[in-house]
């Protein structure tokens, strides 16, 4: 009787113990997964919407302005641990008389696809200018090595803002060093950015003396401050696609996108801007949203510019002979 009753009890107690250790780990576990459920839903579900306008975006055509570009051309390089990718044309100026435009990429992106996307390899192969596309740091825990993005300031963008990621100082750093390896002046320097990089260019227009002129793309003003003490002087050309959602020209929250952030009014950055003394410059593309291509296929049907040629056009990227 008692062998009958003991085998019964001792499942019992298996049962019992699993249970206990199931919600104790779950319990464990919820902090965490609840920081990782943002805006759009869980990390993975993050990822996977990268990884979609990533492909969608790569489908659409573009006019090739990039014709004459050599991908022998393209050098790789680092900087304080973090790699980057050169574009050199065959012809330079003479040393100080160069021009350098240094490329950051979007929020989930890097250097390669910003080289990819953005295709001013062959307008600078025309004009006689250096791309530097440079690599922010991983932008969650999960897929570092090709998702990266910012510290943009107010929340943009993932893991770099997180862990107060000093940007402003490794792009400073890193551009001091392309500039005396490629024997660039300061004053021959500029930058181009996308959505989460545009902010990060638009901050360090802000904050540093680094750029006096720069173009961005549907990006916005981030940067933690009340005025910005480094503006006077310097020139944002900003470029926003009039249907974009995942930034809107208006603020607040998008409608699509990766990230959760209360996003600077163009207005609002505008009027930072100019008030400590910049330039804020507004250029509204129709019939675009958010993507590079989409911004570069409107801006053809605008005026016959790409946005590659247009930037080229706006910043004086030509050769200084």
């Amino acid at each position: 009787m008692n062998n009958h009753y003991r085998k019964p009890a001792f499942h019992l107690a298996r049962i019992v113990a699993f249970c206990f250790l199931y919600l104790f780990f779950s319990a464990l576990l919820q902090p965490a997964r609840a920081q990782t459920d943002e805006g759009t839903g869980s990390r993975w579900q993050r990822l996977k919407q990268i990884r979609e306008t990533q492909r969608v975006n790569k489908e659409a055509v573009v006019s090739e302005e990039s014709l004459g570009a050599m991908t022998a051309n393209i050098h790789d390089d680092a900087f304080g641990g973090r790699e980057m990718l050169v574009y050199v044309p065959r012809s330079l100026p003479a040393a100080g008389r160069r021009s350098l435009l240094v490329a950051l990429h979007g929020g989930g992106g890097n250097a390669r696809f910003m080289l990819n996307h953005l295709k001013i390899d062959g307008v600078a192969e025309k004009n006689g200018f250096i791309v530097a596309y440079l690599n922010g740091s991983a932008a969650t825990r999960i897929g570092g090595n090709r998702l990266k993005a910012w510290n943009a300031g107010s929340g943009c963008c993932g893991e770099p803002y997180s862990a107060k990621v000093d940007d402003v100082g490794y792009i400073t750093g890193a551009v001091r060093y392309l500039q005396r390896k490629y024997a660039v002046a300061p004053e021959r320097t500029f930058g181009v950015g996308h959505s989460n990089g545009a902010m990060m260019m638009q901050t360090m227009s802000c904050l540093t003396d680094l750029f006096r002129e720069v173009a961005t793309l549907a990006g916005t003003l981030m940067a933690e401050v009340r005025s910005c003490p480094a503006s006077s002087n310097h020139t944002i050309y900003n470029y926003h696609g009039a249907l974009d959602v995942n930034v809107p020209i208006v603020g607040g929250f998008g409608s699509k996108g990766v990230t959760n952030i209360n996003f600077t009014s163009q207005a609002k950055a505008k009027a930072l801007f100019e008030h400590s003394g910049g330039r804020y410059l507004l250029h509204v593309i129709p019939d675009a949203d958010h993507s590079i291509e989409h911004l570069s296929l409107s801006s053809q049907k605008q005026d016959g510019l790409t946005i590659g040629e247009r930037l080229a056009r706006d910043l004086r990227l030509v050769t200084v002979n």
